[in-house]
């Protein structure tokens, strides 16, 4: 044996072990902060311009007032503000009205055994048309100052002479 303890066990070739430690963390943290800083800045700019865009547009609508009598038909008229009856909100502005159809009611025809749908004396269905500016939502569709509006919705409509509950019938695109 040679007797030579002084030549070490394992020799490196000149890299350094290196222990992670509170400087590498922050460094770490650093970088995220300016990658992030960076995303916030450009990124989102398009992101939130499509997120906030004004989705609003002019709509025009029909609503149905069942039953009219025939005294009321002159208390609605072409540009009446409308607003909800219940939220007192404006919900648009009358810009045609249709009074031509007679209110019927279904009697049962016990002769022909069926239901006919006959006429009533004095009462019409008025077809009144709003046009509002309205807001889309997905998922909640158009919405005129908190009021959304969609087909077969009920609507508590109040006009400056009149006030009933009517349905929408149509939004035409």
């Amino acid at each position: 044996m040679n007797g030579n303890n002084n030549v070490p066990a394992k020799k490196t070739r000149g890299i350094k072990q290196r222990k992670f430690n509170v400087i590498d963390f922050l460094l770490i943290v650093i970088a995220l902060l300016v990658v992030a800083a960076l995303v916030y800045f450009f990124l989102p700019s398009t992101v939130i311009k499509t997120i906030t865009a004004d989705k609003s547009e002019e709509i025009q609508y029909s609503i149905e007032i069942l039953g009219v009598d025939e005294q009321f038909l002159d208390n609605i008229n072409e540009d009446d503000v409308v607003l909800d009856s219940v939220t007192k909100s404006n919900i648009g502005t009358v810009t045609a009205i249709d009074y031509g159809i007679q209110h019927t009611q279904l009697k049962y025809d016990e002769e022909n055994q069926v239901g006919v749908l006959s006429p009533v004396a004095g009462k019409y269905n008025v077809i009144v048309t709003i046009t509002a500016t309205a807001q889309f939502e997905d998922g909640v569709g158009y919405t005129v100052n908190g009021t959304r509006i969609a087909v077969g919705e009920r609507i508590n409509a109040r006009f400056p002479n009149y006030v009933c509950e009517s349905y929408c019938i149509s939004i035409p695109l």
